[in-house]
């Protein structure tokens, strides 16, 4: 049987060997998602409008439960920095703030702003 300085010695090493696996996978992978310009931006825009959903789904769910809820203006300006496309799919899924004029227009205009960026970064990149 291992006494307790060997058993501590045997987790630490055990600890590290783990540490330093996964910051090497995490390494690798951040590596390879920016390295390219774009793959990060496409990664990004697809990070933000599945938060995007959850955030319009969660506020579907804590308004039929009648408890607190999502700001609006966190869902708006999710909307804005990418999340648009994922957050108009998330409004008619669930049915809900579609009637609401803010999210009627202002995640459409979002949208053309989110694609006005995306074009323009990516036209700098090939550009380039």
């Amino acid at each position: 049987m291992i006494g307790n300085d060997g058993f501590s010695m045997f987790l630490d090493k055990t600890f590290a060997f783990l540490a330093e696996g996964i910051s090497w996978i995490l390494e690798n992978i951040f590596s390879v998602i920016f390295f390219n310009h774009t793959v990060a931006l496409l990664a990004f825009f697809i990070f933000i409008n599945l938060i995007a959903i959850i955030l319009v789904k969660k506020d579907k769910e804590f308004a039929q439960a009648g408890t607190r809820r999502v700001r609006e203006s966190t869902l708006l300006i999710v909307a804005l920095v990418g999340g648009g496309f994922g957050e108009y799919y998330a409004m008619y899924k669930y049915k809900h703030k579609t009637l609401h004029k803010k999210f009627l227009y202002g995640v459409p205009i979002s949208i053309m702003l989110n694609m006005m960026m995306l074009t323009y970064s990516l036209t700098l990149t090939l550009l380039a």
